[in-house]
């Protein structure tokens, strides 16, 4: 794949909708708890839950994905030297096809340490990126390789959704900062 362009889509989603989704997922394609580096995944389809204080990472390549989900109490989570070491293992990190989305965060100093470290380390990588930061509640996300979409999920969101908010005001309305880089739509 050379200089492809494709869009993620991102769908906010009804919990109920979202639990539907991941049910088709393999468990193991899930970044669980303790939400270390060594808990992170990467396969065609990817999810994790309940991101509150934490900070996830979905990294696609257009085929696969990788999820890191990493909670800021712990320290090893912090060591971004060990969290490159782990990108280079699973992507090649020159590939101009990658793409992210960053969700999460508290406005915490262990908190937006790891999520200002991935803001950093996307732009050192030159990684266009979008984020979902600072969500009111804990949000849930899965990513589908073979349509290229993201799927996102909150209480905030569900609700925003019941209210007929289309899919732009219910994340504007989910988290405290909305940005859309021009390789992912809403």
């Amino acid at each position: 794949m050379d200089n492809i362009c494709f869009t993620s889509k991102i769908k906010p989603v009804a919990m109920s909708d979202f639990a539907k989704t991941v049910k088709n997922i393999n468990p193991q394609n899930s970044a669980d708890f303790p939400w270390t580096i060594k808990d992170s995944v990467m396969a065609e389809n990817v999810f994790t839950k309940n991101i509150a204080d934490c900070t996830a990472c979905l990294i696609s390549n257009g085929k696969e994905a990788v999820l890191m989900h990493l909670n800021p109490r712990t320290e090893n989570n912090h060591a971004f030297s060990l969290v490159l070491d782990f990108l280079r293992s699973k992507l090649d990190l020159k590939s101009q096809d990658l793409h992210a989305l960053l969700i999460g965060s508290k406005n915490t100093k262990k908190s937006l340490d790891i999520y200002e470290k991935f803001e950093n380390l996307m732009k050192q990588l030159c990684i266009k990126y979008s984020e979902l930061k600072n969500g009111k509640m804990p949000v849930s996300v899965a990513y589908n390789a073979s349509n290229d979409e993201v799927f996102i999920t909150s209480l905030t969101i569900d609700r925003n959704l019941k209210k007929g908010k289309n899919p732009k005001e219910t994340l504007d309305g989910s988290f405290q900062k909305v940005f859309i880089n021009d390789l992912d739509e809403i």
